[in-house]
């Protein structure tokens, strides 16, 4: 008997909405307490960009393998030769990116709390109706590879089949809200340098 969508993965989307709205009120009464132009302001700024175009390019890649494919056949080469859920991390990467373009360090970690807590009842469910799809052939794939954290080691580039454009530019139009936080990001910054803004707590 296959097993289908658990709670925690149909309501994904709503348990963000309900979620944003904390990281936002950190955002507007919370501030860093370094300079917008200082080293620090720019380590944070360059990181954010980095980890931001890593993790778009990274679903990307994943969309490019599974796409038009997920639980049809158990997809194992390419971003999935590296770990189980490669999606997943590479949006973890992506969100990250956007933390750090705000230089919150408690948004940082309540991002980084947030995702280490929910995710894994979404990859644990996700993993019960692959196995109950593909059976030992899934149990065996999930013995050999990482289910998170990417080992690079067992990068195959093999098993690419048709690549679905519709589905990377959706995906691309969908990884583009990563993009535009970040002038937001620096537009919120410029509202606490000329005061427009005030931080009830500044963060060390």
């Amino acid at each position: 008997m296959k097993i289908g969508y658990s709670w925690f993965e149909r309501n994904r989307r709503r348990i963000t909405r309900i979620v944003l709205p904390f990281g936002l009120l950190m955002v507007l009464l919370t501030r860093h307490s370094w300079p917008s132009d200082s080293v620090t302001a720019y380590i944070f700024k360059i990181a954010g960009i980095v980890l931001v175009v890593k993790g778009i390019i990274g679903r990307l890649w994943c969309t490019a393998y599974i796409g038009g494919r997920k639980n049809q056949e158990l997809v194992t080469g390419g971003p999935y030769s590296m770990c189980r859920n490669p999606l997943y991390f590479f949006s973890f990467l992506a969100g990250l990116g956007v933390a750090f373009e705000f230089q919150n360090v408690l948004l940082i970690l309540f991002y980084v709390g947030f995702f280490s807590f929910y995710y894994p009842l979404v990859i644990s469910s996700e993993e019960k109706r692959l196995h109950s799809y593909f059976g030992d052939t899934f149990l065996r794939y999930k013995e050999s590879v990482p289910a998170f954290f990417p080992n690079i080691f067992k990068l195959n580039l093999g098993g690419l089949q048709d690549v679905s454009y519709r589905l990377i530019s959706k995906n691309f139009m969908d990884a583009s809200l990563f993009i535009i936080f970040i002038p937001i990001a620096w537009w919120v910054d410029s509202l606490f340098e000329n005061g427009i803004l005030h931080a009830y707590l500044i963060l060390p």
